[in-house]
């Protein structure tokens, strides 16, 4: 059973990481789509409707957003001013230049409601990826984050609708490590007051929820907000072994891979009293805190107690109990066998 919990976490972590990396390839291909969008966004793209469809479906929008989008070219089609002050607006969004923004919304006020934008409209612009590595297969290793976070708040003071008719952009948002756990809440209360539905599933990977996402990117103000306000998703109760799942991969990344039927080696004990593992296990505490605290079954959490009994990590098992927690009798048993094979091999 602990082996087969082992194999099909460290499965479900990489599956996890894969998609997480496509997902960051798609959104920072985003900004680069709308920095291509824009400057082709001419009367020729206007009149080419052939060529306006091929790039909507390329985005796999849905059928009401792709008709806005269509909409607002019709209105604009008629008013070649607006097309060429939209085309600066989106250039002064993506430069982070406020002034210039400034002027052409002073010119027309109105090129904020043209829905020409998917995913969050031009907001989702001050999302930036910068300095993309990737592996040989493709897939993104490291990423530097940024967030345009004062023209993110210029926009929506000009009127820009916070949270639109597609549910990506929150969860793109909460995926990005630059905007702060206390941005994310003030953004995700304003979005609930904008419309959205707090139990709104990612599109084309439906077991992600926003609460399964804030927690797993750290955001513990905003997912206790979700979660008291919104509905648990159907693998809320997971959490813990999400978070057991982390472990092992900690482990497994830092060279200290736990045996066969979650036995601990002498690399994964040493490990395990470094303060590289006590700041990584702090962090992962946070988020069992936020899951008891709204009621998560107890149950699941025994597979994190079978890896700190066998660490004999008694700081940890000591901070569940705190949770409140009831350690099981076997495992504290467990603890002192442990210690004393320890203590043999010495």
């Amino acid at each position: 059973m602990a082996n087969s919990f082992k194999n099909s976490y460290f499965y479900i972590g990489y599956i996890r990481r894969v998609f997480l990396s496509l997902l960051l390839c798609f959104s920072f291909g985003l900004t680069y789509e709308f920095d291509a969008m824009t400057y082709e966004f001419n009367a020729t793209l206007i009149e080419d409707w052939e060529k306006v469809n091929e790039m909507l479906d390329s985005l796999e929008i849905s059928k009401k957003q792709k008709e806005d989008i269509l909409n607002s070219l019709k209105t604009l089609k008629e008013n070649e001013n607006e097309q060429n002050e939209l085309v600066t607006l989106s250039l002064c969004v993506i430069n982070g230049d406020i002034e210039c923004a400034e002027k052409s919304l002073e010119k027309y006020p109105k090129l904020l409601s043209y829905k020409i934008f998917p995913y969050g409209g031009l907001l989702i612009t001050t999302l930036k990826y910068k300095n993309i590595e990737r592996n040989k297969y493709g897939f993104i290793t490291k990423v530097d984050y940024d967030f345009d976070e004062k023209m993110f708040d210029f926009l929506v003071s000009k009127g820009h609708r916070i949270y639109g008719d597609d549910d990506m952009f929150p969860f793109l948002l909460l995926q990005h490590e630059a905007v702060s756990d206390e941005k994310c809440l003030e953004i995700i209360k304003k979005m609930r007051d904008d419309g959205m539905d707090l139990g709104i599933k990612m599109p084309y990977y439906e077991n992600t929820t926003l609460d399964i996402q804030a927690l797993d990117n750290y955001k513990l103000k905003t997912a206790a907000y979700i979660l008291k306000n919104g509905q648990k998703s159907q693998i809320f109760d997971g959490v813990p072994v999400r978070i057991a799942a982390h472990i092992l991969v900690f482990f497994t990344e830092n060279n200290a891979s736990f045996e066969e039927n979650l036995k601990a080696t002498p690399k994964s004990i040493e490990l395990s009293k470094s303060e590289k593992y006590k700041k990584f296990i702090d962090r992962e505490f946070e988020v069992l805190k936020v899951y008891l605290e709204a009621n998560g079954d107890e149950k699941f959490i025994a597979e994190i107690e079978k890896i700190f009994t066998e660490l004999n990590d008694q700081e940890s098992l000591e901070k569940l109990e705190k949770l409140g927690y009831k350690l099981k009798k076997d495992n504290l048993e467990n603890i002192l066998e442990n210690i004393r094979r320890q203590n043999n091999d010495k």
